[in-house]
């Protein structure tokens, strides 16, 4: 029972202090994608979307055509994983239109029924 007491107490006290930073945590965008043509990736995308990750205080932390698949299929030839300062800066980035503008291009070098785009919170803690 004081187990139990114990590890109730500890699982709150470390989850007051996630709840109160969740709003300024960081968010990611992963993006996994099929591209064909990675030299006009890069010339048409790649490019143009550096600079634009760094003004919004992103930072890349993976971007790689290889990974090494431990688990399942995994068909992407390129995968990227973004850090943004938080979810709020992440969707201000995707929908501004200096982003919009190239979005496009992505769009059109990538294979658009196996690539995926999407973005996610830092660790949240499922609700019991």
């Amino acid at each position: 029972m004081f187990k139990t007491l114990a590890l109730g107490f500890a699982l709150s006290a470390m989850s007051l202090p996630a709840l109160a930073q969740q709003a300024a945590q960081p968010a990611y965008l992963v993006a996994t994608l099929e591209v064909a043509d990675l030299a006009a990736y890069f010339d048409r995308y790649g490019g143009p979307v550096f600079p634009m990750l760094a003004a919004a205080g992103a930072e890349v932390l993976v971007g790689t055509p290889t990974v090494e698949t431990l688990e399942g299929d995994y068909a992407a030839t390129w995968t990227a994983i973004v850090r943004f300062p938080s979810m709020e800066t992440l969707n201000t980035w995707y929908a501004s239109d200096e982003y919009q503008a190239i979005a496009p291009e992505r769009r059109a070098l990538s294979d658009d029924e196996t690539s995926v785009l999407f973005a996610a919170p830092g660790f949240v803690m499922p609700a019991q």
